[in-house]
């Protein structure tokens, strides 16, 4: 996309008067303008499958034409390419002021389906000639018509006027979201919001299985039509059951490729999140334990980190009154875990701080007893501390929380644990924290939390800990280039 005015476009019409209609005339116009962006088929024209094309009938064919479309499909069914082809569609053959808008948790999220529906315009001539490109949004100037992304947030979704709105991984979706979208209906005659995800880790309260819910209940209402691809019914087999495989993803074998799921299976993904995400079955867990009963037990070596030994050291420091720990780990494709320290307050102990000086002289001591590569930390209210340390030439690295930075950590040392990558000392405490983890998932992805917030809940932040320590020690140990480790070893 080049910056500044855009040029003028061809204001002709698209050169192209099929005579057909609905989810037929899609398809003709699929294969006529729109090109596959990537992966499998990349470059060639895109050409509906039976099963894409009766979804897009669900509401195109129907009379009168839904107002809300809910459909439930499995990760890997295209679904996000479908979408951007449907809303370019919409785009240049919606008529006058025709609206499309793509609606998702996030910027980043809506800018998935955006991006592809770019890439399309951009592809063929025709399209590129009569639309402007710009950074968030699509225009055809000739009618004015648009196709742009917005994050799923109430209040920037207010006055909106659409024709086609689609609110991606609904699974997930904030709900006073989707009442905004589904209330700024009523202002054409013909507008259709889609909701399209799969089920979310929230069963009791999320929007995709409301719609579902409803339509079951309800089937005589014409304004909601609801499609799902799914193995739901069949949740007593085991996740390697190629019968649900073949129920709940129609692009199995076609651009879904069998590998990747036998891949993903458990113990190398969470058995819910495999049953949610690749069969649309409507699975959580029954404890939200982190790791599976017995894994962490058949990691332990019962010995500790010798002294001399190339480590990472991880700082999980709280605020005032509450825990704070310290671990080290070998660097090491597969590092080995031990605990340095930690401090907690005492039962009835009411006046109780965080010694954070004497955290700091542990920090030190570490640096003394091993090469220390890395103090990792989450600088959030330990930024003096950090800082202090750093002055004296210690290799700090910060580590933030964030949510994207979390969840590939977490996944990552879960992936690690179950498949015996990760070994430990054995510590009593560290194996209650890890026991304590509960995985929480929401729309920001997975990360390691307490099953409750009660101050009297047992505490994870060895396990927090875990997590901050093997992405380090295993991303050091695949880097050649390493700092400069820190030993005050005489």
């Amino acid at each position: 996309m080049k910056a500044g005015p855009k040029a003028a476009v061809d204001d002709s019409p698209l050169p192209w008067r099929p005579r057909s209609t609905g989810s037929a005339r899609f398809a003709k116009f699929c294969e006529r303008f729109v090109k596959v962006p990537k992966g499998t088929g990349a470059l060639t024209p895109l050409r509906l499958r039976d099963w894409q094309r009766d979804l897009v009938g669900s509401v195109l064919d129907a009379d009168p034409q839904p107002r809300t479309a809910g459909w439930m499909l499995p990760r890997g069914s295209g679904k996000s390419s479908l979408m951007a082809a449907w809303g370019i569609y919409e785009l240049f053959t919606g008529g006058e002021g025709a609206t499309v808008c793509v609606v998702a948790v996030d910027e980043r999220q809506a800018g998935i389906v955006f991006n592809i529906a770019r890439r399309i315009v951009e592809l063929d001539d025709d399209l590129a000639s009569r639309c402007q490109v710009f950074k968030e949004k699509l225009r055809v100037p000739n009618t004015d018509s648009t196709f742009h992304c917005l994050p799923a947030e109430a209040k920037r979704l207010e006055g909106l006027d659409y024709t086609l709105a689609i609110l991606d991984e609904a699974g997930v979706a904030n709900r006073d979201s989707y009442e905004v979208l589904s209330l700024a209906q009523g202002k054409r005659e013909r507008s259709t919001l889609v909701c399209i995800g799969t089920p979310g880790p929230n069963l009791a309260d999320q929007v995709l299985l409301d719609l579902r819910q409803s339509a079951a209940e309800h089937p005589e209402d014409k304004s909601l039509v609801w499609r799902e691809f799914s193995a739901a019914g069949f949740e007593d087999h085991p996740p390697d059951c190629e019968h649900c495989w073949e129920l709940a993803n129609p692009a199995l074998d076609d651009f879904l490729h069998r590998d990747a799921l036998h891949a993903l299976l458990p113990p190398k993904t969470r058995e819910s999140t495999f049953r949610r995400a690749r069969l649309c079955q409507l699975a959580s867990d029954t404890d939200g334990a982190f790791l599976p009963s017995g894994v962490w037990d058949s990691l332990s070596t019962g010995v500790g980190i010798p002294s001399g030994r190339e480590v990472v050291v991880a700082l999980d420091g709280s605020f005032s009154d509450d825990t704070t720990a310290l671990l080290a780990a070998t660097v090491s494709p597969t590092p080995h875990f031990d605990v340095i320290k930690v401090w907690e307050r005492r039962n009835g102990d009411d006046d109780y701080r965080v010694p954070v000086a004497e955290v700091e002289d542990e920090i030190r001591d570490a640096c003394r007893r091993w090469q220390v590569a890395e103090i990792i930390a989450d600088p959030f209210r330990w930024t003096r501390t950090l800082q202090v340390l750093e002055s004296e030439r210690l290799p700090i690295v910060e580590f933030p929380h964030s949510p994207s930075r979390l969840t590939a950590a977490t996944g990552d040392l879960y992936s690690a644990a179950v498949n015996g990558r990760i070994t430990h000392s054995g510590n009593a405490t560290l194996a209650a924290h890890v026991a304590a983890a509960v995985i929480r998932e929401d729309a920001r992805g997975m990360r390691l939390d307490k099953a409750s917030r009660s101050r009297t809940a047992p505490k994870i932040d060895l396990a927090a800990c875990l997590v901050m320590a093997h992405s380090r020690a295993t991303w050091r140990a695949t880097h050649k280039k390493r700092g400069k480790t820190r030993s005050f070893a005489a």
